[in-house]
């Protein structure tokens, strides 16, 4: 995968609030990564663009000083939430 498409924008503020923020639309492998961090699976074997752009999108953070540890935020189990018949139909 490509780091463009990783890392890849999709709005879904209205276009009328200028000052919206932008909310990531994830891919298939983002979505995937998450749901297994919300179970607690390790992500250190994934590749960085993905965990980076979970963390950019304010759907992950990094956990205590270094330690390569990833937590999944309440912004992201919300998007799991939202998202859960994409991940049962795999």
């Amino acid at each position: 995968m490509t780091q463009h498409a990783a890392t890849k924008l999709s709005p879904i503020a209205n276009h009328s609030q200028s000052v919206a923020p932008f909310r990531r639309h994830l891919t298939s492998e983002q979505l995937e990564a998450l749901s297994r961090c919300a179970k607690g699976i390790s992500l250190r074997f994934d590749a960085t663009e993905i965990v980076n752009a979970l963390i950019a999108g304010g759907y992950a953070e990094k956990g205590v000083a270094g330690t390569g540890v990833i937590t999944v935020t309440a912004e992201g189990h919300r998007y799991l939430q939202k998202h859960a018949t994409e991940l049962r139909s795999r």
